[in-house]
């Protein structure tokens, strides 16, 4: 950038109403993005809550276009009229209301350039039996093809999928943190009864995380004379169902439900192992911060999990998506320390290699420079 260029302002929408992978990755970008000379941030935000809050901690100019008292013809106008008090020259959408909503804002300030970023998979299947779902998808797509610039995706597997919708515009680029922070204000291990091996697992309470497997996990653990405790770390709709298996199964004293905790390395730092039971994911936050803390990972192979364990060598990877499968696979990881110990600690350099929050700022900075 030349001296006295001045830099590109890019207004990140988002919901916001969850602190969840995408929040936590928009943040993280944001603050990167606003440490450059190059890019300046804004956002709108369609909940009030954390994200909202961090944001505005940081200095980032914030507007809250909030979806429970506002329409999306409303809302898409107040996009535009924070593009246009902003002078912004790209607008960045996370989601699928997000893209559509922004990409009208945009197009109603005449912001010349749009930038989507797919955090993950849908969570939901796209049918005729839900039309109105069906419609935003396939309006989603439309957009994505003729009114925006490029698709960031977040993983590989992402990369390949979205390839094949918009073709030439996609770009790679990885959630990331910043390792080396992370770990001067995580690192120090929380004392524990080591006794107890703790197996953990942090996630909204929805299906799509199966907590269930989780539960049935710890359950058949403990049938085999494995004792250990379970950790829950989220909230959400399932919470009484889920408290219900742990009483079905005779374990409801071995499972401790945390709730939400803000942030979750808190909690994660006094873990043995990290289990991830997904059926899906993009490319987790929560592992990145489990890598970068030494933590050991127990996860299923699907999404772009695979990539971040490093194929297995930063972890272990589940094919059998059962109670068995990763029962099998969590009592390797707490009886074989020796390979625990060489996964951790191919973990931390792996996360530091692809994973960090330099490299991978430069090359979003580079896309907003088509």
């Amino acid at each position: 950038m030349r001296q006295g260029e001045a830099r590109r302002v890019v207004t990140h929408v988002v919901s916001g109403d969850l602190w969840a992978g995408a929040e936590v990755q928009v943040y993280n970008l944001c603050r990167a993005l606003q440490a450059t000379n190059r890019v300046a941030p804004t956002a709108v935000v369609f909940n009030a809550g954390i994200l909202h809050d961090k944001l505005r901690e940081l200095g980032i100019p914030v507007t809250l276009a909030d979806e429970t008292k506002l329409g999306p013809i409303t809302i898409a106008r107040t996009i535009a009229s924070h593009c246009k008090e902003h002078n912004s020259r790209i607008v960045h959408t996370h989601g699928f209301k997000e893209n559509v909503l922004g990409i009208l804002g945009k197009e109603l300030a005449r912001v010349p350039i749009s930038v989507r970023t797919v955090h993950g998979n849908p969570e939901t299947t796209f049918t005729f039996r839900r039309p109105h779902k069906w419609l935003v998808h396939k309006l989603d797509i439309l957009l994505g093809r003729f009114r925006q610039q490029a698709i960031i995706a977040v993983s590989t597997q992402l990369e390949e999928t979205l390839e094949r919708l918009f073709p030439g515009k996609v770009h790679k680029i990885f959630n990331f943190i910043d390792v080396d922070d992370t770990r001067r204000q995580w690192r120090t291990i929380t004392e524990t009864d080591n006794k107890t091996p703790r197996i953990g697992i942090v996630g909204r309470l929805v299906p799509v995380k199966r907590i269930d497997i989780f539960i049935r996990t710890l359950a058949l653990l403990n049938q085999q004379g494995v004792a250990c405790r379970g950790v829950i770390v989220g909230s959400g709709p399932l919470l009484p169902e889920l408290r219900q298996l742990t009483v079905d199964l005779g374990i409801a004293e071995q499972i401790d439900f945390k709730g939400f905790v803000n942030p979750a390395a808190a909690e994660m730092t006094k873990l043995d192992v990290l289990l991830m039971t997904s059926d899906h994911e993009g490319l987790p936050m929560t592992l990145l911060e489990a890598l970068a803390l030494e933590i050991p990972v127990v996860a299923h192979h699907v999404g772009g999990i695979p990539e971040v364990l490093d194929n297995g060598r930063c972890g272990w990877l589940v094919q059998d998506h059962s109670a068995e499968g990763y029962t099998q696979a969590l009592a390797q990881s707490l009886s074989e320390s020796a390979d625990r110990k060489r996964k951790t600690d191919s973990g931390l350099m792996h996360v530091h290699r692809l994973f960090g929050a330099e490299a991978n700022t430069l090359r979003y900075t580079d896309v907003y420079n088509i």
